[in-house]
């Protein structure tokens, strides 16, 4: 397993800087922010050529909106998607794009008896999921479905949701992210949902039970990591959280905590 993070976490008055600076912390990888991204692709790789770090995925910058009522916005959503795993491809970023159907409650119609609102969900989901994947198929990356905490999105909480959607998909170009914090709050088990959903985890966020730095709160990350090691993963993990005090203190001191869980 290899540790990266979020770029926005870093410090450092450049691209270039902030990676340099994970580098010295102990980092492998950096995880790209979606927003403005296409102008930044020349520095991006230059600088990952120069330094050594890896692209990790990407995360944000297009429209969380697969699940909006007008068609329009769909369309928008998948359209921004598309760029992103474009993107991804140029950048070296295999692991492709995180996707978060939606946030917040429901905004489709209640049309039952005919469906609910979770229903209709699913299936515009796993139609316009489909479409995704076989597009991050052609540019060599993939696509990243997270589940979120319930005080975050209403649908997909959990590993076992995001693997029932998946299944549905059936595509290899499809895995989901088990982020340490949303299951801190959402499975009962953290190493036994891991090794339940391990065939279609792709990619791993971390981030304490504060949603702090892994090492200051109280979660248990050497039963996570034991289980993402039995079940052979060997991909990254990637930092989603606050950064407390000096980052350069801090960070650094981290990335030692989380090796000695391993």
């Amino acid at each position: 397993m290899k540790f990266a993070a979020q770029e926005n976490l870093v410090p450092g008055t450049s691209f270039r800087e902030k990676v340099e600076n994970l580098r010295k912390f102990g980092y492998e990888g950096v995880e790209l922010r979606g927003d403005g991204l296409a102008s930044r692709v020349d520095e991006i790789r230059s600088t990952l050529n120069e330094t050594g770090i890896t692209a990790t995925c990407i995360c944000g910058g297009f429209k969380f909106g697969l699940l909006f009522p007008q068609k329009e916005d769909r369309l928008q959503s998948r359209e921004e998607i598309k760029q992103l795993l474009s993107l991804a491809a140029e950048v070296g970023a295999k692991d492709g794009v995180i996707v978060v159907p939606i946030f917040g409650s429901p905004q489709l119609p209640d049309l039952t008896p005919w469906k609910t609102p979770l229903e209709m969900e699913e299936e515009l989901l796993v139609e316009q999921l489909g479409e995704l994947a076989e597009y991050a198929g052609q540019q060599g990356t993939k696509v990243i479905l997270e589940p979120l905490n319930r005080y975050e999105t209403h649908y997909i909480n959990r590993l076992e949701q995001a693997v029932h959607i998946c299944e549905r998909v059936k595509s290899q170009h499809m895995t989901i992210l088990a982020d340490f914090f949303h299951m801190s709050i959402e499975e009962s088990d953290i190493a036994s949902s891991i090794r339940k959903a391990s065939d279609w985890i792709g990619y791993v966020h971390l981030a304490d039970s504060n949603r702090l730095l892994p090492g200051l709160g109280h979660t248990d990350f050497r039963s996570g990591f034991a289980a993402l090691k039995e079940s052979g993963y060997k991909g990254w993990m990637s930092l989603e959280c606050g950064v407390p005090g000096d980052p350069a203190e801090t960070l650094a001191a981290s990335r030692r905590f989380m090796a000695s869980q391993l």
